[in-house]
C-alpha cells in the first residue's frame, strides 16, 4: 500500500511538472535584451483619447533594476514629452521566430517616469510568425490615472543582446 501511494505521488508530481513547464520559452538567467517600439505606437483609453509612444532600451530579465532607455510620448488631449524606463516589472518570451535568431516575441511590463512628473506602466508586446494569436503587437501605457490599454497594432520587438 505504501509503495503504491509513493508511486502515485511520484506520477502526479511528474505530470504536474510536465504541465507547468510545457510550451514555456525562457531566457537564460544572464540574458540581456533590447526592447524596441518601431517608429511610433499608439494606444487608446476608454474615452477614445490616445497616447503615442516611441522608444528603445535594454533590460536583463533576472535583474529588474538593470534597465536603460525611454522615449517620447504625446497624448491626444494635450501634452507631450519624454519618458524614462525605471524598472522591469515582468518579461515573458513567447513562441515565434523570424530569420534573425536574436529577435524574439514576448511581453514586457516596465515602470516609467514621465518628464511632467507623472508615473506609469509601459507594455511592449511582440507578435512574430508562429506566435499564438492572442499575443498582441505594439505598445500600451498608463500615465498617471489614465490607462491607454487598447493598443493599436504596430511594430515592436525584443532583441537578445547576450545569453
Amino acid at each position: 500500500m505504501k509503495a503504491r501511494t509513493l508511486l502515485l505521488l511520484g506520477f502526479v508530481i511528474a505530470v504536474v511538472s510536465l504541465l507547468v513547464t510545457n510550451a514555456k520559452v525562457r531566457a537564460s538567467d544572464d540574458a540581456q535584451f533590447k526592447w524596441v517600439i518601431g517608429s511610433t505606437a499608439s494606444a487608446l483609453a476608454v474615452d477614445g483619447s490616445s497616447i503615442t509612444l516611441t522608444g528603445t532600451g535594454t533590460f536583463a530579465p533576472d535583474d529588474p533594476d538593470e534597465v536603460t532607455g525611454g522615449g517620447t510620448w504625446a497624448v491626444s488631449t494635450g501634452g507631450s514629452g519624454n519618458f524614462n524606463v525605471t524598472r522591469l516589472i515582468r518579461f515573458n518570451l513567447a513562441p515565434g521566430s523570424v530569420s534573425n535568431p536574436s529577435i524574439h516575441a514576448g511581453l514586457a511590463f516596465f515602470a516609467v517616469a514621465y518628464d511632467d512628473g507623472s508615473r506609469g506602466i509601459l507594455v511592449v508586446s511582440c507578435h512574430l510568425p508562429g506566435t499564438p494569436a492572442n499575443v498582441a503587437e505594439g505598445a500600451a501605457a498608463s500615465k498617471g490615472f489614465v490607462d491607454y490599454f487598447n493598443l493599436q497594432p504596430h511594430g515592436a520587438f525584443f532583441q537578445q543582446l547576450s545569453s
